[in-house]
């Protein structure tokens, strides 16, 4: 998403440095400075609602990853908790950020000083909760992988001094030619 957002401001800058004939005309119409400002509140609205739909996605990711540690790792208490801390800082971002971003961005995009310091505190803690979201499920996905190959590593010793019995006595009358 990041990626998305960055391309989002970037695309912009593309369409003034390159116009098409329509856009040339607006821009004598309105002005370079105008147009310039119209993209960028477009390019602003649309990673607002890309963002908001991403957080939507994430809640429905985390339930679906919580339904399935909870049914298919045996309840381990790391793994529920590492998810249940990803999934408050998604709905975090959810109710608190993301919503106080989408309005003072609405008030900020046509402002001469775009710089305003309380959005800026809030893509902070957007990138922040957006950090720790990817450090937390680096954890979980490294506890998980660690309980996997241990656990497989457990049942392999187990299978394998099954497979030592001895089965001397099975057959011990049996002839080919009967």
């Amino acid at each position: 998403m990041a990626f998305v957002i960055l391309q989002n401001l970037h695309s912009s800058s593309l369409v003034l440095a390159a116009p098409v004939v329509p856009v040339m005309k607006m821009m004598k119409t309105l002005g370079p400075d105008q147009i310039t400002l119209l993209l960028h509140h477009h390019a602003a609205q649309q990673n607002r609602n890309l963002m908001l739909l991403w957080e939507e996605i994430q809640i429905v990711v985390g339930l679906v990853l919580g339904a399935c540690l909870y049914f298919a790792t045996q309840k381990r208490t790391l793994s529920m908790v590492l998810c249940g801390v990803m999934m408050a800082l998604v709905l975090f971002q959810f109710w608190a950020v993301t919503p106080e971003l989408a309005y003072r961005g609405r008030q900020t995009d046509f402002s001469p000083e775009s710089t305003n310091s309380g959005t800026l505190v809030l893509y902070q803690l957007l990138v922040i909760s957006e950090s720790l979201k990817l450090i937390v499920g680096g954890i979980l996905a490294s506890y998980l992988f660690v309980f996997r190959t241990s656990r497989s590593r457990s049942v392999r010793s187990e299978v394998d001094s099954i497979d030592d019995a001895d089965h001397s006595h099975v057959n011990r009358g049996f002839r080919a030619s009967d």
